[in-house]
């Protein structure tokens, strides 16, 4: 059972962490998936949409905000590992009301984040919505033949599919060919804007220094909050480092030594694993 759930802390399940940057390499593989779950629709939008009201002018904050977010991504991805609750379990110790527990059941009930987190997803629901529908837009320019309605249903579909149709390893490979694709895309986009009569390097050198924005505020505010990594991404962070299989290998926490340098060693492999992710978005 240690082995065929990776929610279950078992001895069955314990593995020693790599040492050698290859086999590390190996076993990256959240952070792919992540990388390539922030990067959609919103960032797309509030980002180009910063770059046209400001310019390169605050280019510094687009890096800020990837590398400042990944100090709390570790935090919760290393409570993880250590504890083997994921990130819902583990804030449902936060102090404060709680629903009564459901009768019959070993829990104490639900804490007030989780219910706020679920409010927070039940909205975001609109959000998703309006992808489909902007995506099936974008696929109807490309095949007019296909109405935008059938074009939402096809990608519903797509998305069911691919949800239900495998687990983790599945979601990873994909995300890793949605990682490649977009970042090749993305230099190209760059190398492209060089050839633009307007482009300068003396514009984006000045855009990595502080300055602040001098009219698109409540843009900067919303691109600070969508690029790098997001609450939703987060906080699913350390749901996908549990399914690789980090906080299994670590084994269930006895206070040993060995457990220790276990879990120091796959938490040395999650922060290699951090640190790819960001420098890929």
């Amino acid at each position: 059972m240690g082995q065929d759930d990776p929610y279950r802390l078992s001895p069955d399940g314990i593995a020693e962490p790599p040492t050698s940057m290859r086999e590390i390499l190996r076993r990256i593989g959240p952070g792919m998936i992540l990388a390539a779950a922030i990067v959609g629709s919103g960032e797309l939008i509030a980002t180009t949409t910063l770059g046209a009201q400001e310019g390169y002018r605050l280019l510094w904050l687009i890096i800020l905000s990837c590398l400042a977010k990944p100090i709390i991504q570790a935090e919760l991805g290393r409570y993880t590992i250590a504890t083997g609750e994921p990130t819902l379990e583990s804030l449902g110790r936060v102090p404060g009301p709680r629903t009564p527990a459901v009768a019959g059941s070993t829990g104490r009930g639900v804490g007030w984040v989780a219910w706020g987190w679920a409010l927070m997803v039940f909205i975001t629901l609109l959000q998703v919505g309006a992808m489909f529908g902007g995506l099936a837009q974008v696929m109807n320019l490309l095949i007019p033949a296909i109405s935008i309605r059938l074009w939402v249903l096809v990608i519903l579909a797509l998305t069911l599919a691919l949800l239900l149709g495998g687990g983790y390893e599945r979601i990873e490979r994909l995300a890793v060919i949605k990682v490649g694709l977009f970042t090749v895309l993305t230099m190209l986009a760059a190398v492209l804007i060089t050839k633009r009569p307007d482009f300068t390097f003396a514009a984006v050198a000045e855009g990595l220094t502080f300055q602040a924005p001098s009219a698109g505020l409540f843009t900067a505010v919303a691109v600070f909050g969508v690029t790098g990594v997001g609450t939703n991404e987060l906080a699913m962070y350390p749901y996908w480092c549990v399914e690789k299989g980090y906080a299994r290998f670590a084994g269930p926490r006895d206070g040993s030594e060995a457990w220790v340098r276990r879990a120091r060693g796959w938490i040395h492999v999650m922060h290699i694993d951090i640190l790819v992710s960001l420098v890929v978005y």
